[in-house]
């Protein structure tokens, strides 16, 4: 293998290439049957978002709206969301300055851990959908004391202007990461994806629960990541390498 070639290979064998692909299909797969099944439940029954959220606004306020505990855990998210991207980032500078492995991972898998970040929880979520869909958040609509008109998932016309419900970026952040060291940490992965839900949930009930997100914005933000992460690593990670393997 030239060295080129060696420099963006994760260094699969061509049998634990076949079976990562198919790893990285099935992933997708599941995660787009999941979609739809959560589409049609919350088109279908679109008052599920406000019967969900009711669940935990109570005395005219959502119940972790105002807590310490949770604000804290908040911006220990925020900042732990932030460590990961710099380390990302230096792990991808130091892999490609040593032309091979750093901390383990090949510089093809740190660019995969940076391009999911950026294009997942930045330009996906914040960018595209939440700065556009218009959907309020839980605590601005009418049915939880606040001035705007509840929209249903899917629904056009949100009264909201920019940092929309819409979909959880949080969630995105949380799930995203889980996922995407699940794909490129394969001796990690079954306590990773163990982690991955209860991990998911604990975003998505702390969000809810402040009266940031419907519970639809939560799991769509980790559908939407899972799915983007399974494409990345099927044409980022894996896309090349058989043409690498030809060539050798």
């Amino acid at each position: 293998m030239n060295a080129r070639a060696l420099h963006w290979s994760s260094g699969f064998s061509p049998a634990e290439l076949a079976a990562e692909r198919r790893l990285a299909l099935r992933v997708l797969l599941v995660t787009a049957v999941a979609g739809l099944l959560g589409a049609l439940a919350f088109t279908v029954w679109p008052q599920l978002d406000i019967a969900l959220a009711r669940q935990l606004f109570a005395d005219g306020d959502f119940a972790l709206r105002g807590s310490d505990v949770w604000s804290a855990l908040r911006r220990f998210n925020m900042i732990a969301y932030g460590a990961f991207y710099a380390l990302v980032v230096l792990g991808l500078v130091g892999a490609v300055r040593h032309r091979g492995r750093f901390w383990r991972l090949a510089p093809v898998q740190w660019l995969y851990l940076l391009a999911t970040s950026l294009t997942g929880p930045l330009l996906v979520t914040n960018v595209i959908l939440k700065d556009n869909v218009g959907r309020p958040r839980p605590r601005a609509v009418s049915e939880f004391g606040g001035e705007f008109d509840f929209k249903r998932l899917f629904e056009s016309g949100g009264q909201c202007v920019d940092n929309c419900s819409f979909v959880s970026g949080e969630v995105s952040s949380m799930v995203m990461i889980a996922i995407s060291l699940f794909f490129v940490l394969p001796k990690w992965r079954r306590p990773l994806a163990f982690l991955l839900f209860p991990a998911w949930f604990y975003a998505a009930y702390m969000r809810v629960g402040q009266g940031g997100h419907f519970p639809s914005d939560t799991f769509f933000a980790g559908i939407f990541m899972v799915a983007i992460a399974a494409i990345f690593y099927r044409y980022v990670v894996l896309g090349g390498e058989g043409r690498q393997n030809r060539n050798a």
